[in-house]
């Protein structure tokens, strides 16, 4: 914007209109059922009443309040699931070495990380009231640090299930190695764990949890 400068605009756009394509990337290491390959956009037409929302790039826009109460809950939940998995094919096997010594402190170590990501998610459900909350940057900061406590311990709960389990969870039929590779994923929605720490430090030193771009600095081409 030649005024404001630059600027964000949502709206949406269905996969069939025209000039959008499916590039067929998805090849990750993890939650490969997804399908979650990159959409190209070329010459796609929006028109000005599709735009749902325009905002200042930077910053945090109340919006994010809504959008992370909302989607953080249900995509932790998944995660944790598979955090619950990975402990249950865990447990199974560890019945078959009840008189190794060692083997209860791994599985007990195991329920401790697995219960941690339980409580965050749970609390995650909780701040969420069923949709009642009222959305605003503290229940940002509250979710994402969540998000990161879960996350942790999803990751911690299927490495630990590997180590219960030992060598043969290494092998893919068991089904252990896809599932930590698929808990991994989770680090990566937003926030990553630094820029959690980040947005939540600045918001508890009493600054904007996001820095907004000084509007000296702001570059528009014409």
């Amino acid at each position: 914007d030649p005024e404001q400068g630059p600027q964000v605009l949502h709206f949406p756009v269905s996969l069939k209109a025209e000039g959008i394509s499916l590039l067929g990337d998805w090849k990750t290491m993890g939650m490969r059922a997804t399908g979650s390959q990159t959409i190209k956009l070329e010459k796609v037409f929006v028109p000005d009443e599709a735009i749902v929302m325009r905002r200042p790039r930077g910053g945090f826009h109340p919006a994010f309040g809504v959008i992370l109460g909302v989607s953080l809950p249900l995509i932790m939940s998944a995660y944790t699931g598979i955090a619950e998995a990975a402990a249950d094919i865990a447990r199974t096997k560890a019945a078959d070495r009840a008189g190794d010594p060692v083997t209860p402190f791994l599985v007990g170590e195991m329920q401790n990380l697995l219960s941690t990501a339980q409580i965050a998610r749970d609390d995650m459900v909780r701040i969420a009231d069923d949709l009642r909350f009222e959305p605003s940057v503290e229940l940002a900061s509250e979710m994402l640090t969540r998000k990161t406590i879960c996350a942790r311990h999803v990751i911690a709960t299927t490495e630990k299930a590997m180590e219960v389990v030992g060598g043969s969870s290494f092998f893919r039929k068991l089904g252990l190695e896809r599932r930590l590779r698929d808990a991994h994923a989770s680090q990566f929605h937003p926030l990553p764990e630094k820029r959690q720490q980040l947005f939540t430090g600045r918001l508890a030193m009493g600054l904007e949890p996001v820095e907004t771009p000084k509007a000296a600095n702001l570059r528009v081409v014409a």
